[in-house]
């Protein structure tokens, strides 16, 4: 788990701290008597409302993200009070959803507000499922690493080693895939606000394809257009190399990519509730009028880029995993972890030592960020459109603020 870096990195910060006991750096600062699972503590269901939140969070805090370091005996001794205002923050801007916050082993925070389902109003719970959207870049990423390490793949491999007749096979590694440094046009785009598919596979996706029949339309489309610029030369974000990504898995394990994940992370990690097939807990989308004819939830059509299913339980296993080195080794994960073009990094944003991934899909919406110490987790699903899972990380943070070093 990168020990040595970690060690390295609390030596420096308390000299700059003066000796300072708390500094956030790992799990060596932090007291020990902590709950080590998290408890529910649902609230009976609220009815979902698009009033704006009433606390406007801040922006541009950059700077701050790769500095900031609890001070966790004061967490200690105001928890309660701490627990009582991050409630009253979810309940005062509405949110409806799933949310895991911990810190250190001081604060482990959850609260889980909303229905899962219309019809028989169940609420939503840390194991309620929903659509995680970009959550599914961070674990194709990891497959990818993890063939990597096993040899069956090379990370500056051309696309034509795996794409035969492609336009740019020659000119697009793998890698740039991963850091999103490939200039591929997205097969989905922003329209009025939501994300739909391109224009020209509008037609051609439906809901009674074969999943294989709609990835493969998809597939066609991908290769078939021309670069928007020169491979690796910025980042720019396009839902299509991770759509490759998955293909490519496919060819380097010589097995579907459904079958790679669920055998190589999932069941290894006892992520028992997560996957690509929608399950019978799955959330229903709420406030989105046209949420059942979305034509992003049709087989096949999330694939490896935006597809998987999980609950708040499941991912906090899977943050775990990794650092553990449950699925990748350390220097996969440092890699993953590495800032290029644009803080992107393998299927994540990086800001210092925060990783985030954030994503917005009809009516859902996930937030998860973790620090590269362990010491900050957060985590929040949301099946209501009038939520915001990143806007609440950002109340959560201002909120935070006076507890920073």
């Amino acid at each position: 788990m990168l020990k040595t870096v970690k060690i390295s990195l609390c030596v420096l910060l308390s000299l700059i701290t003066l000796g300072t006991v708390f500094s956030g750096c790992g799990k060596e600062e932090q007291s020990s008597d902590a709950e080590t699972k998290p408890v529910a503590t649902e609230k009976p269901t609220v009815q979902p409302t698009t009033a704006a939140p009433t606390t406007v969070p801040s922006t541009g805090d950059s700077a701050g993200e790769k500095q900031r370091r609890y001070n966790f005996l004061a967490i200690k001794q105001k928890s309660d009070s701490i627990y009582t205002k991050l409630d009253d923050i979810i309940t005062e801007n509405n949110f409806q959803g799933s949310v895991y916050l911990k810190l250190g082993n001081d604060l482990e925070f959850n609260k889980c507000t909303g229905s899962s389902d219309e019809f028989q109003r169940k609420k939503n719970s840390l194991h309620t499922s929903f659509y995680t959207g970009a959550f599914t870049q961070h674990i194709t990423a990891a497959a990818v690493l993890k063939l990597s390490e096993d040899k069956k793949l090379g990370l500056n491999d051309k696309l034509n080693k795996y794409f035969s007749g492609c336009s740019y096979g020659e000119k697009v590694t793998v890698k740039n895939l991963l850091t999103m440094t490939a200039p591929i046009p997205g097969y989905t785009k922003k329209t009025g606000g939501k994300t739909v598919l391109a224009d020209d596979l509008e037609k051609k996706i439906k809901k009674d394809n074969s999943e294989e029949k709609n990835k493969n339309e998809i597939e066609k489309w991908i290769l078939s257009q021309k670069l928007k610029g020169k491979s690796g030369e910025k980042y720019s974000y396009s839902d299509s190399c991770y759509f490759l990504l998955g293909k490519i898995i496919e060819k380097a394990a010589g097995t579907s990519y459904t079958s790679y994940i669920s055998e190589n992370i999932l069941k290894p990690l006892g992520m028992n509730s997560s996957g690509f097939k929608a399950p019978s807990g799955l959330a229903s989308p709420y406030d989105d009028s046209d949420e059942k004819d979305n034509k992003l939830f049709f087989g096949g059509v999330g694939f490896s880029s935006f597809g998987f299913i999980s609950n708040v339980s499941d991912t906090i296993r899977y943050i775990e995993g990794i650092f553990d080195e449950n699925v990748i080794n350390s220097d996969s994960l440092l890699a993953m972890h590495t800032a290029f073009k644009g803080g992107y990094g393998y299927g994540v944003k990086i800001d210092g030592d925060r990783i985030s991934i954030s994503s917005k899909l009809g009516a859902y919406s996930s937030k998860i960020t973790y620090s590269t110490d362990e010491a900050e987790l957060y985590v929040a699903y949301s099946n209501y459109a009038s939520s915001d899972s990143s806007k609440l990380n950002d109340l959560f943070k201002d909120y935070l603020k006076e507890f920073c070093l």
